[in-house]
């Protein structure tokens, strides 16, 4: 790995999520040493601790002015171990305060002349990019990947109808998978400073094995892609890390995944 690599991987994924902080409600706060996302919506990935790099010595007071935070707002939160995140044994401190990793994922990169597949699509199968036609279906699908209780689902419409437009400049973007006519699976983008990264992949059950994600993923991408982006780089769940090989993606780093037991929907 090199420190271009990690770098790319790191600053892709947090302003990924400080987009998430502008809607009304909502705020991403940074420090030196600290990226906090606050949002009204109190399940799991919503809230959260995404950069992490302070002294060993004040390590445990903030850890704990953080939890004291998301405690008193009364919703859950996340915490990513990235890997410049500091001191080194944040996990066992973490631990000692009942967070347990809930997830370990891969920051894996590829250059975008290094995608491999076919833009053929399986029989049935349409990919759209999202537009206002297609968004409640896209937010009823994260609703449902997150469990997000249904009154809190009118703040996944401010933050997408905030960040995500088709074609339009914008940083995210967003495509919808449809098999014979139903709504399977769903992919985001982000552009960040030449980087590309892939966000919110989800395929339904019944569409698995018949090569939704791998054409969903490649659209997204190839799409996405402008002249002067030269990386793309994802955080891929240990189930996905083998499809996005097949694709062209190489391992770089692991992303871990702290949160209390029983509140991260894996």
């Amino acid at each position: 790995m090199s420190a271009r690599e990690i770098a790319a991987l790191e600053e892709n994924l947090w302003s990924n999520w400080s987009q998430f902080g502008g809607p009304e409600g909502c705020a991403f706060t940074r420090t030196e040493k600290v990226f906090r996302l606050d949002t009204p919506i109190a399940s799991l990935p919503y809230n959260g601790v995404f950069k992490f790099s302070v002294e060993e010595t004040e390590a445990d007071a903030e850890i704990d002015a953080l939890m004291h935070h998301y405690e008193k707002r009364g919703v859950d939160h996340l915490w990513v171990i990235h890997p410049t995140a500091s001191p080194t044994d944040l996990d066992e401190r973490l631990n000692r305060r009942a967070f347990r990793e809930a997830e370990n994922c891969t920051g894996m990169i590829a250059g975008p002349e290094e995608l491999k597949g076919s833009d053929t699509l399986p029989d049935g199968l349409v990919i759209h990019e999202v537009g206002a036609e297609h968004k409640d279906v896209v937010m009823e699908m994260v609703a449902t990947r997150w469990q997000v209780p249904s009154e809190a689902v009118m703040h996944l419409h401010a933050f997408y109808q905030m960040i995500c437009s088709p074609t339009g400049g914008g940083t995210m973007r967003g495509w919808l998978a449809l098999l014979d006519g139903h709504p399977v699976g769903k992919a985001f983008t982000h552009r960040n400073n030449g980087v590309i990264g892939l966000y919110g992949v989800a395929t339904k059950p019944e569409a698995r094995g018949k090569g939704v994600a791998a054409a969903l993923c490649l659209r997204a991408l190839r799409e996405s892609v402008m002249s002067n982006d030269d990386l793309l780089v994802l955080h891929s769940s240990p189930m996905a890390e083998n499809l996005y090989c097949r694709m062209g993606f190489r391992p770089v780093a692991p992303f871990r995944i702290f949160a209390r037991d029983g509140a991260f929907h894996v």
